[in-house]
């Protein structure tokens, strides 16, 4: 590494630029292959989200720490919401990016991916500059780019603001009688002087059924740096070795695991959270703590299908939420009084 790039590290002046590169732009300034390579620094920062869908409004707050991990770093998140309750659906989740600057999603719940959608936005916030480019629609729910037209500006603190709007009109995402377009798209990034993302907006509006009987859905992903910082190397470990211990425990907390696995990672817990305890992620640990509880009077359950239902026999059916195939959230108890057949498959 240059010894420019290292002055350059050390001036506070600097470290909203260093922070860009760190936590939400992927690689690092290019480094001489004839010197010896240096791990990533340390770094943490917060995020303040708001994420719309149609009349379903989530807002949250979601830490994230950069540490050093094989080929790359690793993003380890904590995401809170207003209510107190975690919207990645488990209490701590993370994402390696590789040294070429590819993300790859880890330790997170796949039937909650408001957090990832966010955090694959911001890495992926384009700073391409005025004219043609790709703003990456995971903001808004569609897994493809979506072409737009960059106008670059500069305010007066020197804040840049790239704006871009859809090209090309309507883009179809699917036809048949489910059909669905894209009819707007617009994203707003500001960052700073030194390219540090400091907020940013993307905004859609997605079109279902034809074209006489359309109707409209609007989505949106706010996001704004709320601090950021560098953190000390034993704070680094510290977030290191309490991921470490977490993650098998964490992946048994999903439905469906097995007594035996619960009673395990029960084990592996109490002997070793109090090491973690007063550490960087010690509210996780605590969190955890009770949901293995709650997963553990679950995986009690009978595990014969038919034992279970005669239990449930003559009971209400237990409501839930979750999507439709069209995006909007439903409930078992909206169908109280009516005939409804549920349908369950398998996905990966």
């Amino acid at each position: 590494m240059n010894s420019e790039w290292l002055k350059a590290y050390s001036s506070p002046l600097l470290l909203a630029s260093l922070l860009l590169s760190l936590l939400f732009a992927g690689s690092l300034p290019a480094q001489d292959d004839t010197e010896e390579s240096e791990p990533n620094p340390s770094a943490k920062a917060v995020w303040k989200v708001q994420r719309i869908r149609g009349g379903e409004v989530l807002e949250f707050e979601v830490t994230v720490y950069q540490i050093p991990a094989l080929d790359g770093n690793r993003w380890v998140w904590c995401a809170t919401d207003s209510a107190g309750s975690y919207p990645g659906g488990f209490p701590i989740g993370s994402m390696l990016i590789r040294g070429s600057g590819k993300p790859r999603p880890e330790l997170f719940d796949p039937l909650s991916p408001a957090v990832m959608e966010m955090l694959l936005s911001v890495h992926g916030a384009g700073t391409e500059g005025e004219g043609l480019g790709w703003a990456n629609g995971t903001s808004v729910g569609l897994r493809r780019q979506i072409s737009v037209e960059r106008v670059e500006t500069v305010d007066d603190a020197d804040q840049v603001i790239l704006t871009g709007h859809l090209v090309g009109g309507k883009i179809q995402i699917r036809g048949g009688s489910r059909a669905l377009r894209l009819s707007e798209f617009k994203e707003t990034l500001y960052l700073s002087a030194n390219g540090a993302l400091n907020r940013a907006e993307w905004a859609a509006t997605l079109l279902r059924g034809d074209e006489e009987t359309a109707t409209a859905e609007v989505r949106s992903l706010r996001v704004e740096r709320l601090e950021a910082g560098l953190i000390e190397e034993e704070e680094s470990q510290q977030v290191e070795s309490a991921y470490e211990f977490l993650v098998p425990v964490v992946r048994v907390l999903r439905k469906g695991m097995s007594l035996a696995a619960v009673e395990m990672a029960e084990k592996m817990f109490e002997k070793g959270h109090k090491d973690h305890k007063k550490g960087p992620l010690a509210d996780v640990v605590d969190e955890v703590a009770d949901l293995l509880k709650s997963s553990k009077r679950m995986a009690s359950q009978p595990l014969d299908p038919d034992v279970r239902a005669k239990k449930m026999m003559g009971k209400p059916a237990p409501d839930f939420s979750l999507e439709d195939l069209d995006g909007k959230m439903v409930q078992l108890s909206d169908f109280k009084g009516k005939t409804l057949m549920v349908a369950f498959w398998g996905y990966s």
